[in-house]
């Protein structure tokens, strides 16, 4: 078999798996995202709606080069800012030290363009266009409105909008995939839109069906997934392994 037959059946079998899942599915796997459940937890001991959203956003626009998983950094990130009477500089140097000086430079931008953000914008009207929050940090952020963080940032804005109110942004179909490490070692950023568009779901929606199992043990998706939900969450999980395995060995 041809290298392009391959990789079209390998990408025809994630599709076929992809297309089981629900957006009530996606839901409930996003609640047991330990990203989720570390922002729930903030806002628990913040109850400040729009305090959490700016901490939550200007973590997002910073979390990149990591030393720890994703979701042991958010839930340090929970933890300090519950806690603590420490500011953001403090929190970056203790958990964020990879290319300590440039963050920290960062963080002074993203702090102003997230204030800047929010004296512009109330979150119930950047709730009803997400659009609107992706343009404006893009513009004062300097960087292309599909650049890795910006996109993240829209993302993690979507899960503390949902915590706040319950509901889901409106306008996510325009934002691309946030695309790391963990989605690149299965396929292309191309070939990840491609499948969006294709299975009809949104790409952060994507996002969140194919980073999270990557990231979960197979006994916490026993554990925190309702059947048949986990059912299929371990099969996604199993082909994804298998794809990131065989892209490897190239």
């Amino acid at each position: 078999m041809s290298e392009k037959s391959e990789k079209e059946r390998n990408v025809g079998r994630l599709k076929k798996l992809l297309s089981d899942f629900s957006p009530r599915d996606i839901l409930l796997l996003e609640s047991a995202d330990r990203q989720f459940v570390a922002l729930e937890n903030l806002f628990r001991s913040l109850r400040n709606p729009e305090l959490f959203f700016k901490l939550t956003l200007i973590n997002a626009l910073l979390s990149y080069q990591l030393s720890m998983k994703g979701e042991v950094y958010w839930e340090r990130f929970s933890e300090f800012f519950s806690q603590s009477t420490g500011g953001f500089e403090e929190f970056i140097r203790r958990y964020n030290k990879r290319f300590l000086s440039a963050k920290l430079k960062r963080l002074r931008k993203a702090a102003f363009c997230v204030e800047s953000l929010f004296e512009t914008f109330p979150f119930q009207e950047l709730g009803k266009d997400l659009k609107l929050l992706v343009d404006f940090l893009s513009a004062c952020m300097g960087q292309d409105r599909g650049a890795k963080t910006i996109v993240f940032a829209s993302k993690m804005f979507c899960y503390a909008y949902r915590i706040v109110t319950g509901r889901t942004p409106e306008g996510i179909e325009g934002i691309t995939i946030p695309y790391d490490s963990r989605l690149s070692k299965i396929a292309t950023k191309d070939e990840w839109q491609n499948l969006s568009r294709e299975l009809g779901i949104p790409p952060i929606k994507l996002d969140s069906l194919v980073w999270i199992p990557m990231g979960m043990s197979r006994e916490e998706i026993k554990k925190k997934l309702p059947e048949p939900l986990a059912g299929k969450v371990l099969n996604l999980k199993k082909e994804l392994e298998k794809l990131r395995k065989e892209r490897g060995s190239r």
